[in-house]
This record gives structure tokens, sequence and C-alpha cells, in this order.
């Protein structure tokens, strides 16, 4: 699977222009072209190989860890001291003795690309029905819901923000051909989507033999 990166207006010119491919295998080449000029950038190339009839997964991800759950900050009900020396140059608002929001569960996320597939070869093994999912994860910032500031440190609640490309479908295809099967959005500086932007997402799958 190869994931390319074009301009909108490129997407549209290669699709519906004068110079439109016959098919998809054409459109492949003139997207490799681009590249080449410098036109077009490829995002990621995903592989995997599987039996006819199981699934597979191939991956490149770092697991991101972070908060869900937070306990909200707590203000001290009793302060005790070693001796009255200490209470006398603790002499401050009870408030500076606060204790910030703490986290208290916590949720892994892959963060990168990972593909699944689950391939079926029909009976003349030249057809091969594809159900297949790849996914590109990016942690794009994060997102404050309340802020603690005090005077041993701040203490924020934030969740982090996440941008996902991905494609859930399956298709036919014979042996050896590419097709093309998804244009989606990635995403921009701000981590929003990129309509001026389009990720072509072709497919090809091989039929594989081994010797004895």
């Amino acid at each position: 699977m190869d994931i390319f990166d074009v301009s909108h207006e490129q997407l549209t010119e290669l699709l519906y222009g004068e110079k439109a491919p016959a098919n998809d295998e054409e459109l492949r080449k003139q997207v490799a072209q681009l590249i080449t000029d410098g036109k077009a950038n490829i995002l990621e190339t995903l592989l995997c190989i599987a039996r006819s009839g199981h699934k597979a997964t191939s991956e490149s991800v770092e697991e991101y860890g972070y908060p869900t759950e937070y306990e909200p900050a707590e203000m001290v009900n009793e302060l005790n001291f070693k001796n009255e020396e200490a209470a006398e140059s603790a002499k401050m608002p009870r408030r500076d003795f606060a204790t910030g929001t703490t986290p208290t569960a916590f949720e892994t996320k892959n963060l990168g690309s990972t593909l699944d597939i689950a391939p079926t070869l029909g009976v003349d093994n030249k057809i091969i029905d594809l159900r297949f999912l790849p996914e590109i994860v990016y942690q794009v910032g994060n997102e404050i819901w309340a802020e603690w500031k005090g005077v041993h440190g701040d203490s924020p609640i934030q969740m982090p923000k996440f941008y996902k490309v991905s494609v859930n479908t399956s298709v036919n295809l014979a042996d050896g051909k590419t097709i093309l099967v998804a244009a989606i959005s990635p995403e921009d500086e701000e981590g929003n989507p990129d309509f001026t932007r389009k990720l072509m997402v072709f497919v090809k799958a091989d039929v594989l033999t081994t010797g004895r």
C-alpha cells in the first residue's frame, strides 16, 4: 500500500483532466512522475504478507501513554510541624499548601502507521478479496481543560489531541494489479484537516507462492 501527498488541484487534474489515465495503474505511474518532478511526496509505504483466510498486521508505532482521569486539587485540612519554630516559619495562607490535580487513570495510544489485512483467494487463485485497514495517527498537540497554579508549581488538566487518517474497506483485486482506494485529507500545521491537500491511497495485492 502506497500513500502519496498531492495538492487538491493535482488530484482533480489527475482524475478529471484532459490527460486523465484510462486505469489506476496508469494513474499510479502519473503520480510517480509527479514525485520524480518534485511536485508530490511519498507519505508512507505499508507492506504485509498473510495467508489466505487469515488476518495479519504490520505496524511502526510509538506507544504513547496519557492520563484520562484526574483527582481535583485539594486544600490541606491539617498541618503538623515538628516544633513551634517550624510552625512559625510556615505561617502563610493555607491555600499555599494546597495540592494540584493528580492523574489517576491512563490509556495508551499507538502513534505511527498500522496496516491490518485479511485476504481471501478466489477459486482460480487470481482474484483476491482483500479487507484492509491502513491507519496513521499523529499527536498534534495538547488541549488544556483547566489550569492549576500554585507556589509549588503548575498542574494543568490537559488531554492530547490526535489526528488520524485511515481507510476501512474491502475490494476485489486481480493478482499484481494496483487500484486507487481512497483520497483523504491530511493534517495542517495546527492539527486540523487540510483540504488543500489530498492523500491518495493505492493498494496492490500479489499472490505469492513458495517452492518445496
